[in-house]
């Protein structure tokens, strides 16, 4: 039997792992954290009351910690876990963790993984995990595979490039999204929402989904990923180039831009699929509403 040890058991993502591997018979659970009225009591888990008892006859360890502690306890994992055992980061910027695990003793197997998707994902769909080989390609994936394995692992081959990828992906999507619900919260009427279309309405729910991630994670997003500058001074530039057509109102620069928009998208996504499963996302909201109205 194994024994995991989650470290940042009371954090949302903790917990999900918890959760995750809580009916494996194959594993024993043990839990750490630094606060631990924040760790959910349920049977078959053993809440470690000190760090170094939690880590040191673990078989594999789980840091789901904040960024910028990651480094150190990386650090402090490595000199007291037992020979054949596994450290593994989940974090969602790697520049430091990656760089901290590559120094790792050669007897614990570094596991460098971003699971992509939020504590409120459910076990039961087919979920993401980036996955950045630190050493030793084919054993660190197999590992990877065998915990997680109705997943769709796909593999990045640096801490560089994933951190560049996250720039847009997570770091350009997070900063317009609280922008527009700054924008938003701003304005004075409270019942936008109500006179809103479809496109608001996903919008808001997107943006207020975000906003529900932890204040630290959204901090790091900006300030740890050393790509996230760059994309958003693409950003602003673009911003300021549309602002001034608008203000001009240089009608037909404006429409050759967004037809240029639209023809470079079109190489590669179906635009009037996007639009189809808009509404049947709508269709499904519309549906939980009646039911709750129901209720």
């Amino acid at each position: 039997m194994k024994e995991i040890a989650v470290i940042g058991a009371g954090g949302r993502m903790g917990s999900w792992i918890i959760k995750y591997f809580l009916n494996n018979k194959n594993v024993r659970i043990k839990a750490y954290d630094k606060n631990m009225n924040s760790i959910e009591r349920q049977l078959n888990i053993k809440i470690e009351l000190d760090f170094n008892e939690c880590v040191r006859d673990s078989d594999i360890v789980f840091l789901c910690i904040p960024l910028k502690i990651i480094p150190q306890t990386i650090a402090e994992c490595s000199k007291i876990m037992k020979p054949n055992s596994v450290l593994i980061d989940i974090a969602s910027i790697k520049n430091k963790s990656f760089k901290s695990l590559s120094k790792i003793q050669n007897y614990i197997s570094p596991i460098c993984i971003h699971p992509m998707f939020g504590p409120g994902a459910s076990r039961d769909e087919r979920l993401k995990i980036l996955f950045i080989p630190v050493r030793n390609y084919r054993k660190e994936f197999q590992i990877v595979k065998q915990l997680f394995q109705n997943f769709e692992i796909l593999p990045i081959e640096s801490a560089t490039k994933h951190d560049h990828i996250m720039g847009v992906v997570l770091g350009l999507t997070h900063y317009m999204n609280i922008i527009f619900a700054d924008v938003i919260a701003s304005q004075q009427f409270k019942d936008l929402k109500f006179y809103a279309g479809n496109t608001f309405r996903i919008q808001c729910i997107l943006s207020e989904s975000i906003l529900n991630d932890d204040t630290e994670l959204l901090n790091s997003l900006f300030i740890e990923n050393p790509f996230i500058k760059k994309e958003l001074r693409n950003f602003h530039k673009k911003y300021l180039d549309y602002y001034q057509m608008i203000n001009e109102k240089n009608d037909e620069k404006l429409a050759r831009q967004l037809k240029n928009i639209k023809s470079s998208i079109e190489e590669h996504h179906d635009l009037n699929s996007s639009y189809v499963k808009m509404y049947q996302f709508v269709n499904l909201l519309c549906k939980e509403d009646k039911y709750k109205n129901k209720k």
